[in-house]
C-alpha cells in the first residue's frame, strides 16, 4: 500500500472526505474554538443515524431501541467508512478557511497519513 503524503489542504481535504480519519483525528486539526460546531456537525449526523435505524422498525434490543432521542453505536458501526465521509465533509467546511487550522496540522496530519483511521486519534 502506498502512503498518502499529506502537504497541502487540499490534499487533506480529500483524504477526510474520503472517509480516512476519525472524528478524534479530524478534530485535532481544527482550532480549539472550531472545534465545537465540527462536534456539532457530527452529533447530527449520528442523530440522523440512529433515527433512521429506529425507523426500520428492527431494533437491535428485543425490548425496542434504547437511544430514543440519543446516538447509537450500533447504526455508526453499520454505516462504516460513510458516517466518515460525511464527518470529513463536515469538518472540511471549516478546514477549507485557513482561520480554522490549527497552527500544527501540518505535523499532525503527517502522523495520520496510510494510518488505520480507526487508529488515528
Amino acid at each position: 500500500m502506498m502512503q498518502t503524503i499529506i502537504d497541502t489542504p487540499e490534499t487533506l481535504i480529500h483524504y477526510a472526505i474520503e472517509g480516512h480519519l476519525s472524528n478524534p483525528a479530524l478534530t485535532s486539526l481544527l482550532t480549539p474554538p472550531s472545534r465545537p460546531a465540527f462536534l456539532a456537525a457530527c452529533t447530527e449526523i449520528e442523530k440522523g443515524y440512529t433515527a433512521a435505524c429506529a425507523a426500520t422498525g428492527n431494533p437491535c434490543l428485543a425490548s425496542g431501541c434504547s437511544c430514543e432521542g440519543e446516538v447509537c453505536l450500533e447504526p455508526l458501526l453499520r454505516a462504516g467508512s460513510e458516517y466518515q465521509k460525511h464527518c470529513g465533509a463536515e469538518w472540511a467546511k471549516l478546514f477549507v478557511d485557513g482561520r480554522h487550522r490549527d497552527a500544527g496540522w501540518k505535523l499532525t496530519a503527517a502522523g495520520y497519513a496510510g494510518a488505520d483511521p480507526r487508529s488515528a486519534s
